[in-house]
């Protein structure tokens, strides 16, 4: 058997490093100086809100506000706009005309209209009168009509 010679190499000693936050303990160790043991303190979870919102939701929600915004100022913007309307109406003296078979608006208006009178003005006032939409009459309508 042989034996090989291997020349011993000086092996340098060097310092162990120490980590301050690390420390190899056993069961039951106390280190020296530490505090007495206290209760654990559990903390108090944040509120969480009763619904989480999705992206989706987030947006149904976004369009529903203003969906609901946009029918409030439609709905006061027409309510303050009849209030604030200059548009009085007729106020003079009516009288009742009894519709015959072929009779028109522009015709009954022309008969009423006192002298000078603007036709399309007592059209107008015959519609507003007497709730019209448009100039279709029916044989023995009553109307009521300017006194001219």
């Amino acid at each position: 058997m042989s034996a090989l010679a291997i020349p011993a190499v000086p092996v340098r000693e060097v310092p162990a490093r120490r980590r301050g936050h690390l420390q190899l303990v056993g069961p039951g160790f106390v280190p020296a100086g530490a505090p007495a043991r206290q209760e654990a303190v559990r903390p108090v979870p944040a509120a969480r809100p009763a619904v989480r919102l999705t992206a989706r939701g987030r947006l149904v929600r976004s369009l529903l506000v203003m969906v609901l915004a946009l029918t409030a100022a439609v709905a006061g913007g027409s309510w303050v706009g009849g209030l604030v309307s200059d548009a009085q109406g007729y106020t003079g003296p009516v009288e009742r005309v009894s519709v015959s078979a072929g009779d028109t608006l522009w015709g009954i208006a022309a008969a009423t209209a006192a002298e000078g009178q603007d036709v399309r003005e007592v059209v107008d006032d015959i519609l507003e009168l007497n709730g019209l939409a448009s100039g279709d009459l029916a044989a023995g309508q009553q109307l009521v009509v300017p006194a001219g």
